[in-house]
């Protein structure tokens, strides 16, 4: 197999670019940009956070798809520093564990985060720098200075008064570009340090694996603090391709927003695909017919292919890729070799196994762990930040342990089987089980808690909390879920509760969350979703919270 040249990392693609196609398109949140103007705006911010920022420094952002969270990248990379850019759905203890693990320099954020930031950061005895923005344009970001700032900057004017930067570092393609928080499945969730290379090779992997064209605009909602985002907009600077990256996902305005950015490719998230497709006729959608070539997710069934195909006359659907945080893409679909339903094919970036829970290899077509290793340099995460007990752990005999089920047939495509670690995914969201489960026990009425996974309508998985009552209390499910709702993540707010007198646990006292699973929604769960089969009422109502 001939193997690709070095991708190009973030700085060599942008100087390419502007020597190449300066007036490159890059459309965020609806506003249309070029490459040179993001540039030279990135520069300025840089050179502002020149005597703030230094290599190795970290820099949270929180922010949605925009002007602020890409300019906030790009200038923290300008200075050699770690962008850490955080879900916008985070708050509470989860978003004070991250702010706190980081251990950040300064912090870039948009205005309507100050306030959650402000309810996290309470008490902690964190004390940076912050820059703020305003999400509308022209308007200038306001509010109290948090407790937790030595200093509230403007945004906009930083990048209009810092004197660019001319200079660009040559950066190792091994120092690491992002911190990327990942669920932990036995403790907190943590940081997978994502190097210069890693982002590079990703990128191409993903355009290649697409079949992306330079004279294709790629549409996505994906947000820029997942690296999927991150992959896309890079792979648009190696390819010279355009972008058009939305704020927000909408079912209903998906087919305008395809119109609107002239869009041939979209890149979406797997539960997105079914929603869209179950979606009602719209006058949009028909005049959009044909227009979109290939549209991204995964996972992808044969038959929801199939109904993208005929109904929006799209020619691939899915990704026909496999990939994580930690290793970017193990799998994927060489040009020409798409099969909808698989998962890719292993490439010349990774060597890849099946493995039993002895780590010995399996035949083809047996299912067991998918474990991988990279065959080239700076390709795979450089480890947890901080943990490094951790990172020896799922390099387990020298191969990175995935963690998920899988098999292999003998042409080298992946068939994706099951999940084995102990967290769930909700619309493109991994969710760390320990983590809820942490804040639930703070319930004074919860004795003892189980979050797991149960089968969702749209794919992926809903989340149900099971719960006994500690001793003398009781515990009424739409109360509680009312308490639950503003403690957790919006992505991880549960669809089912369950009140129960004990959990099934083994003969050393853990609980067996294979039986939950396997129980699934019983008549006895209390649902936020009116679809699902359960003995309570009202459910409906619960679910217009969520």
């Amino acid at each position: 197999m001939t193997r690709p040249a070095a991708a190009a990392p973030l700085l060599v693609a942008l100087s390419r670019a502007l020597e190449r196609q300066p007036d490159l398109a890059l459309t965020l949140a609806g506003t249309p940009f070029t490459v040179a103007e993001l540039d030279a705006a990135s520069r300025r911010l840089a050179g502002f956070l020149a005597d703030r920022v230094a290599p190795g420094d970290r820099v949270v952002v929180l922010a949605r798809n925009g002007r602020l969270a890409l300019l906030a990248w790009w200038a923290t990379t300008l200075r050699g520093g770690f962008v850490v850019p955080l879900n916008t759905s985070n708050r509470g203890p989860i978003l004070a564990h991250q702010v706190h693990d980081a251990d950040p320099i300064a912090m870039i954020l948009e205005d309507e985060f100050v306030p959650v930031m402000d309810d996290a950061l309470a008490g902690t005895g964190l004390r940076v720098p912050v820059l703020v923005g305003a999400a509308e344009a022209g308007r200038p970001a306001s509010g109290p200075v948090p407790a937790w700032a030595t200093e509230v900057i403007d945004f906009d004017a930083a990048v209009a008064e810092g004197s660019a930067l001319s200079t660009t570092p040559d950066l190792d393609a091994y120092a690491t570009s992002h911190l990327i928080y990942t669920a932990g499945t036995t403790g907190p969730s943590k940081a997978c340090m994502v190097s210069h290379g890693f982002a590079a090779n990703m990128a191409r992997q993903m355009h290649e694996n697409l079949e992306r064209r330079a004279g294709d605009v790629l549409w996505s909602a994906m947000p820029l603090f997942h690296m999927a985002a991150v992959g896309h907009v890079l792979g648009s600077l190696q390819l010279g391709s355009a972008m058009d990256i939305a704020q927000r996902f909408s079912v209903s305005g998906f087919w305008d927003e395809i119109l609107r950015s002239r869009a041939t490719m979209a890149a979406l998230m797997g539960s997105m695909l079914p929603m869209i497709a179950g979606a009602a006729e719209s006058e949009a959608a028909r005049k959009a017919f044909g227009q979109l070539r290939v549209v991204s997710g995964s996972p992808v069934t044969a038959d929801l292919a199939a109904r993208w195909t005929e109904r929006f006359g799209v020619e691939r659907v899915g990704s026909g890729a496999y990939g994580m945080t930690e290793a970017s893409l193990i799998t994927f679909t060489p040009p020409g070799e798409y099969r909808a339903g698989t998962a890719g094919k292993v490439n010349e970036s990774f060597e890849v196994r099946i493995v039993d829970k002895d780590d010995n290899p399996l035949p083809v077509g047996e299912v067991g762990e998918i474990v991988a290793r990279p065959t080239r340099p700076a390709i795979m995460f450089n480890g947890y930040w901080r943990q490094p007990e951790k990172t020896l752990e799922v390099f387990r005999g020298l191969w990175f342990h995935c963690g998920d089920y899988g098999r292999l047939d003998e042409d080298g495509y992946l068939y994706f089987v099951d999940r084995g670690k102990d967290y769930l995914r909700r619309g493109g969201e991994n969710i760390s089980s320990f983590e809820i489960e942490g804040i639930v026990a703070a319930h004074p009425a919860v004795g003892e808690v189980a979050v797991h996974a149960v089968p969702s309508p749209l794919a992926e998985d809903d989340l149900k909390v099971t719960v006994v009552p500690a001793p003398g209390a009781q515990i009424d499910p739409a109360e509680f879920f009312a308490w639950l709702h503003p403690r957790v993540p919006r992505y991880a707010v549960p669809s089912h509760i369950e009140v129960r007198t004990e959990l099934p646990k083994n003969a050393v006292g853990r609980v067996l969350k294979r039986v939950l699973r396997d129980e699934g929604v019983t008549p006895q769960t209390w649902s936020t979703d009116p679809r699902a089969v359960t003995g309570t009422s009202g459910a409906a109502g619960a679910g217009e919270q969520a």
